[in-house]
């Protein structure tokens, strides 16, 4: 890969973005390694800036750090690029794989080099159409944006916005600065507490104290592994409560695919409990059986904080639950929030913009799934808070029941939600936005967590204007590239047409070398021709979206037309398929 950026990288330009999967690994010591295999690289210049990005369908894959790092929307420069164009051309080429599988490598390397040779040139000549759409994307959406970030900063002090996009623009020059993106107060991670656990475990071992009864499995793993099987069993239940007397084999199948395994998982599970806990053998069985075949969602698996002081075990047990069930509360309230305000978000789209049936049923659809996971936030919450509360009185800790408020449903609502049947005067924040981590946390420390969301949320409200600012800059750079592209073509297929030739050649070879590139240079003038004429509009594009983020009115104004337009288109269709039904201008009166 390094070899193949100094090859690909042989100019003089100053900037460069440079998208790879796993680009956040690959950059460490890049410039070293390039030193070490030619000295002359470009990219090695002083004067040369580069910028590492993830492909945005790869970033979600990445850990939190990476994803605000390395993302293009977060990139001053990327406009709306999504470093997937690699990705596209083998997506092309998926019919293929039942042939090429079948042949030998050489076969196989030419058939690609074929079909992706067609996949460059098909590129090249819908350029026109491709191009123009990003045009029209940008400038359509461009005012919306702009005008959106322009009201959030109108509710914002100057005085923060002042040490806001400072912070900002120093990490956009130099990335290794604090990362503006990320909220400052931190909240416990399972993930944390685990990693904390594993290396107190490992600083035991190393003092020669091994408490583990498994050797598979250490305390802290086996209280883990019990909390992961809670979470299969809410995910099992909520997709058995789904199916209903018409449901599809498969997915009928899907959901006893799933039992059988938690099952297994299981019985795994109580085989390594008795050897930590010998007693959850007696709770087990003297446990009242309501059915004589239990669903495995509904099998209790007896970890600390529901064995409580029925029958004596090792404490430390409890101490771990207690430390990953705080953890996982925490985590819990931060996914109810972020996907909150995204239902909320979609909610406004839907009421504002959104028009018939197909575009409605789309959105219902993505708000169904943004609900299912703020259902399965909220029970998660709660049953780690009913846990935590079971602990504390076990273990003597206090102002839990303070800390970790009850879950009620008036309390989930965004930050913008009033709590049914209050109005705007009376409207307060539910206690999910109020409350840092901590029963007795200060008013401080709870304006300092609602700053650093609104913090955070305006960071990214400025990097989408700016983007979609960029990207019309971009296009029209590529669009004037293009077209000279295509003029600087032509006269160099004509230059070779009549160039001076190293080996005599006869008359008739020489006149058809000339008419190949003559047709060659007619080809680049068409497709310039017929680009400048596909793009004889975007100079008003762009003007109108100029103004449309200079006068917020004419945005408003266009969106009532656009939305009085797709009325009217929506009324012809229904009048012209209901044929017996009259419309109101041809009813007689009576």
């Amino acid at each position: 890969m390094d070899y193949i950026t100094i090859l690909s990288i042989q100019t003089l330009l100053q900037l460069f973005f440079i998208s790879y999967d796993i680009a956040c690994q690959w950059f460490i010591h890049l410039l070293m390694r390039l030193a070490q295999i030619d000295p002359t690289c470009p990219l090695l210049r002083p004067d040369v800036e580069i910028r590492f990005l993830v492909p945005k369908f790869h970033l979600p894959a990445h850990i939190p750090t990476c994803r605000n790092r390395f993302a293009f929307m977060l990139t001053p420069g990327a406009g709306l690029g999504d470093g997937e164009a690699p990705e596209r051309g083998w997506g092309d080429l998926n019919p293929l794989a039942t042939s090429t599988r079948e042949m030998g490598p050489g076969t196989r390397r030419d058939t690609l080099d074929y079909h992706f040779g067609d996949y460059n040139w098909r590129k090249i000549v819908r350029l026109g159409n491709s191009l123009l759409k990003k045009m029209v994307t940008a400038a359509s959406d461009v005012a919306e944006h702009v005008i959106a970030h322009q009201e959030l900063e109108a509710t914002i002090s100057p005085k923060k916005l002042q040490a806001w996009t400072e912070a900002m623009l120093a990490w956009e020059l130099d990335p290794s600065s604090p990362n503006p993106y990320e909220v400052a107060v931190k909240m416990p991670t399972q993930a944390g507490v685990r990693r904390q656990l594993a290396e107190e475990e490992e600083r035991a071992l190393t003092a020669g104290v091994d408490v583990a009864l498994s050797d598979q499995v250490s305390p802290s793993s086996l209280i883990a592994r019990g909390i992961d099987l809670e979470g299969e069993q809410r995910s099992l239940k909520t997709l058995t409560n789904s199916l209903w007397d018409h449901s599809q084999d498969r997915q009928i199948t899907r959901v006893t695919l799933r039992s059988n395994a938690l099952t297994r998982k299981l019985e795994e599970w109580f085989s390594l409990l008795q050897l930590y806990i010998p007693t959850s053998v007696l709770l087990r069985k003297r446990e009242p059986q309501r059915k004589e075949s239990p669903k495995p969602f509904e099998v209790q698996l007896w970890l600390p904080s529901r064995i409580g002081k029925l029958v004596l075990f090792d404490r430390s047990l409890a101490e771990i639950e207690y430390k990953l069930r705080n953890a996982q509360a925490h985590e819990a309230l931060g996914v109810l929030r972020r996907n909150l305000q995204i239902r909320a978000t979609l909610y406004d789209v839907k009421d504002r913009w959104l028009r018939g049936q197909g575009a409605n049923t789309h959105a219902l659809n993505a708000i169904a799934t943004v609900q299912a996971r703020i259902a399965a936030a909220r029970d998660k919450y709660r049953q780690a808070r009913i846990a935590l509360l079971a602990l504390a009185d076990l273990l003597g800790h206090t102002k839990v029941d303070q800390e970790f408020l009850p879950l009620e449903e008036k309390d989930i609502r965004s930050m913008v939600e009033a709590e049914p049947g209050q109005g705007e005067t009376r409207r307060k924040l539910s206690w999910i936005w109020r409350r840092v981590n901590a029963a007795d946390a200060t008013e401080e420390e709870t304006e300092q967590f609602v700053t650093e969301t609104i913090r955070v949320e305006w960071g990214k409200s400025r990097a989408r204007a700016q983007r979609y600012q960029e990207e019309i800059q971009l296009v029209q750079e590529e669009m004037d590239r293009t077209l000279r592209f295509f003029v600087w073509k032509a006269a160099d297929w004509r230059s070779k047409g009549i160039a001076p030739r190293t080996k005599p050649i006869s008359t008739e070879y020489a006149e058809g070398l000339k008419a190949y590139a003559e047709r060659q240079a007619a080809l680049c003038e068409s497709l310039s021709n017929s680009f400048k004429s596909q793009w004889t509009g975007v100079p008003g594009l762009v003007k109108s979206a100029k103004e449309e983020m200079e006068q917020p009115e004419l945005f408003y104004q266009r969106k009532q037309r656009d939305y009085e337009r797709r009325n009217k288109k929506a009324d012809k269709i229904f009048t012209s398929g209901s044929n017996s039904v009259p419309s109101l201008s041809t009813v007689p009166e009576t």
